[in-house]
């Protein structure tokens, strides 16, 4: 269990590391690979959210799952144009509810990125691993500005 008073000061820095679903740059499942890739490549992302025209999240997609697609087409641009994101994105991905503690948070984006927020399917946004860890960085030096920490007696 996380210590309360972390936790606390933790959520109340939220705006620092939710990004909003309307500052994230996001696919929309029926776009061909073709079109994700010039998006990933263009803006230097390695993975971004996927989503359908009522803004449910369906999965992620990243350079990794463009490039194993195209070693199994043999590189044929054709295909690129051919094929719709749904087709080859990561559907099995962790996400949050809206009402996700801090410790959900950070045992979930152990291993990825970003975490994607969701009220229900509706895609709200993502908590990004590097302004998590930004925002931790500011509570090592901040906590005592606001808490007092005594130490135990043993």
């Amino acid at each position: 269990m996380m210590i309360p008073e972390m936790e606390k000061f933790l959520s109340e820095h939220q705006d620092h590391f939710v990004k909003m679903a309307d500052s994230v740059a996001v696919l929309l499942k029926d776009h061909n690979v073709a079109h994700a890739k010039l998006l990933l490549s263009q803006y230097k992302y390695n993975r971004v959210p996927v989503i359908d025209k009522d803004k449910n999240f369906v999965g992620v997609l990243g350079l990794g799952e463009i490039v194993e697609f195209e070693m199994g087409q043999d590189f044929f641009y054709d295909k690129l144009l051919e094929t719709k994101i749904e087709e080859i994105m990561n559907s099995e991905v962790s996400t949050l509810q809206e009402d996700f503690t801090i410790e959900e948070v950070l045992h979930e984006l152990v291993n990825e990125p970003f975490l994607p927020v969701l009220s229900g399917t509706k895609f709200k946004g993502i908590i990004v691993r590097q302004e998590l860890l930004k925002s931790v960085n500011a509570m090592v030096h901040d906590f005592t500005k606001e808490y007092e920490i005594t130490k135990r007696n043993p």
